[in-house]
């Protein structure tokens, strides 16, 4: 793996994660989302880093918001009429994206909680379902 798009990605994750950015840290999830789903990666995990991007947008108010939740909702008109791959709750969303080591989505997503951001769980329950409305649409 290493010198690949998906490797270069990981790279980039992890050092975003330890300069503590969750701004760099939700492009970098939304850049191995592309690259997975480009090399034809596991759906699951490939969604999942989308919707941690979109989540750290969420609660950073980061101006790229509007973009990655329509890059959710495209995602998500491509498994219609069946449902998307989505993790079942936050906590198994923590599990998928923290599989790259030096991920500390849980922690970066209880610090923007304490500093004002909506907790993780209504995060990804805002972010899915404004997704879904704009699938709908």
């Amino acid at each position: 793996m290493p010198d690949t798009p998906i490797h270069t990605q990981h790279l980039a994750l992890r050092n975003a994660y330890a300069a503590g950015d969750p701004l760099r840290c939700a492009v970098h999830h939304l850049n191995l989302a592309n690259q997975m789903e480009a090399a034809g990666g596991e759906p699951p995990i490939a969604l999942a880093h989308r919707v941690a991007g979109a989540v750290l947008l969420f609660q950073a108010d980061g101006d790229l918001l509007p973009d990655a939740l329509g890059n959710l909702a495209m995602s998500f008109v491509q498994y219609a009429p069946r449902k998307p791959p989505l993790p079942d709750d936050f906590d198994a969303l923590v599990a998928l994206v923290e599989q790259i080591e030096g991920v500390r989505f849980q922690e970066m997503t209880q610090q923007l909680s304490l500093d004002g951001g909506a907790s993780g769980d209504e995060a990804l329950h805002a972010v899915v379902g404004m997704a879904r409305y704009m699938a709908a649409g």
